[in-house]
């Protein structure tokens, strides 16, 4: 009968764990020494030899041949543990048996004494599962053990273990194993079964496991079975890594805000009988992976995919910024909760989906950002090319023509033109105050202030009149709110007087200057020169 790789090369010795030395060497030395402790904990995510160090454990204190601390693997006690044949070793699978009974039951049966071996061990796997009576009762023997018995509780989420348990235990953190430390393990176990395994391969595996030698090895196995030569094309089919070109569709819509093209691509998505949750999870790790390629220095390392995938990622993720991307995955993520309360889990995606093309539907902190952020760009952007030379509003005014001679009869008189409020010339006079109201304004505005460097300004009609050739000043006075209050309110501190604002279209006012002579007095002064009398009675 063939049997899994996972389960054929499950390590023998403490010297077989991969990746988990510091533990295993301590665990060594304990047993040696003879002094092993009453009780462990082993805590870590699956798949990384919590068990196995557990069963190892059992076997090396009951050992009749012990090798420097491990077990020999070949008297009767090892291979009897290993086949499930001795009974002084117990494992309990606490997700099934979490009752205050299961655990009282062992409490009676540990007060007898090992039939074959020295100890008698317990090995309580998921130990997180067991009940709140179950845990009371496993702490009176814990506190309490007797000398021929060895507790061992493993758990995936040791948050979940009381305090009191676990100040009564040796612990140990077991760590994610590193992908390179699994492609090695693999490729020495396909060399012992004889069948070929390219390296980026093992290297993608051991990405795709996540750190547990056991997926690790189950995935092999899987590659193995798909194709007799493992490649990295076989593990990429195998473990579903290819078709996955709606998600760069999908992200690219978002980055253009093309929410009909986003809703298109979620409908034929359905329509494959892929489910929206799902569809919502894969996009919120798509984001996610988008994300890792801004903010790591080795993304290859956290991204698991093809070499030419990886490269989509790298173009993709400049059409969007991290806080975008930041915004999406929690997006996507409270769309993912909220479809475990309802069951119209398309609506919930489609929701996602327009938050996520339109920011101003959205009013978390996140969107809010990302809108100013989209300000600052334009704002950059205007001042660093700034913008043509707007037309002036108002036109000037063409000179009258001189009056003629009517006869008496009267007219009736035409009511003059309006004068413009903007730029009325005549009535414009220089604002004396101007430059203490741009010290004022650095302090409220000093984006506004910077862009009215080398400005003046005029009053007329009760309104102060800027006038500035800085187009991005001009933008900001017709667009942005925030720039006018600011402008009066400085105005107004300095002055004391509410002032209107606006732009300074019209010529500068001449300065004052002596009036020009009457033309009877240059003539008389001119024949006077001359020296020809003229006499003015």
């Amino acid at each position: 009968m063939y049997q899994a790789l996972y389960r054929k090369w499950r390590s023998r010795t403490f010297e077989d764990v991969v990746g988990q030395e510091p533990i295993t060497t301590t665990l060594k030395n304990e047993i040696r020494q003879g002094r092993p402790a009453h009780a462990y904990l082993l805590m870590g995510s699956r798949g990384i030899g919590k068990t196995t160090c557990a069963r190892l454990i059992a076997k090396a204190v009951n050992c009749l041949d012990p090798q420097d601390g491990s077990p020999c693997g070949e008297c009767e006690i090892c291979r009897g543990i290993d086949s499930g044949s001795v009974v002084d070793v117990v494992e309990i699978d606490a997700a099934s048996n979490n009752g205050v009974d299961s655990i009282r039951d062992l409490r009676e049966e540990a007060n007898f004494l090992p039939s074959l071996t020295k100890y008698r061990v317990y090995i309580i796997d998921e130990a997180h599962m067991l009940s709140i009576g179950a845990v009371n009762a496993l702490l009176k023997i814990l506190e309490e053990p007797p000398e021929h018995v060895i507790f061992i509780l493993a758990t995936t989420e040791v948050q979940k273990i009381p305090a009191t348990i676990q100040s009564r235990c040796q612990r140990f953190d077991f760590r994610r194993i590193p992908s390179e430390t699994i492609a090695a393990r693999l490729l020495y176990v396909a060399g012992e079964e004889g069948f070929p395994l390219e390296p980026e391969a093992a290297q993608l595996i051991g990405r795709l496991a996540d750190g547990g030698m056991r997926d690790a090895l189950s995935l092999l196995d899987l590659c193995r079975a798909h194709s007799p030569e493992v490649t990295v094309q076989t593990v990429s089919q195998a473990a579903g890594l290819v078709a996955q070109d709606y998600l760069f569709d999908i992200a690219d819509g978002v980055a253009k805000g093309e929410l009909a093209l986003v809703m298109d691509q979620i409908a034929a998505v359905g329509g494959q009988a892929v489910e929206y949750d799902r569809l919502c999870s894969q996009l919120a790790g798509h984001f996610r992976n988008l994300l890792m390629i801004h903010s790591s220095k080795k993304p290859e390392e956290l991204i698991v995919c093809l070499p030419e995938t990886l490269e989509r990622y790298r173009a993709q993720a400049k059409d969007l910024s991290p806080s975008r991307l930041i915004r999406a995955v929690r997006v996507l993520q409270e769309a993912q909760s909220a479809m475990t309360r309802t069951s119209s889990r398309r609506t919930e995606l489609e929701l996602a989906a327009i938050r996520l093309c339109d920011p101003r539907l959205d009013q978390s902190p996140e969107a809010l950002l990302e809108r100013v952020e989209g300000l600052e760009a334009k704002l950059n952007t205007l001042l660093a090319q700034g913008l043509p030379a707007p037309a002036a509003s108002v036109p000037e005014a063409e000179p009258s023509p001189p009056p003629r001679r009517t006869s008496p009869r009267p007219s009736p008189a035409k009511a003059p033109p309006p004068a413009p409020a903007e730029s009325p010339s005549q009535e414009a006079v220089p604002f004396p105050q101007w430059e203490d109201v741009l010290e004022r304004l650095g302090k409220l505005n000093p984006a506004a202030r910077g862009a009215l460097l080398g400005s003046t300004a005029y009053t007329a009609n009760g309104r102060v009149l800027i006038a500035s050739d800085n187009s991005v000043f001009r933008e900001m006075m017709k667009t942005n709110e925030y720039t006018r209050s600011s402008l009066k309110k400085a105005i107004m501190e300095v002055t004391g007087v509410r002032y209107g604002v606006g732009p300074y279209s019209g010529p500068a006012p001449a300065s004052r200057q002596e009036p020009p002579p009457a033309p009877v007095d240059a003539i008389l002064q001119k024949a006077k020169e001359a020296g020809v009398p003229v006499d003015i009675r």
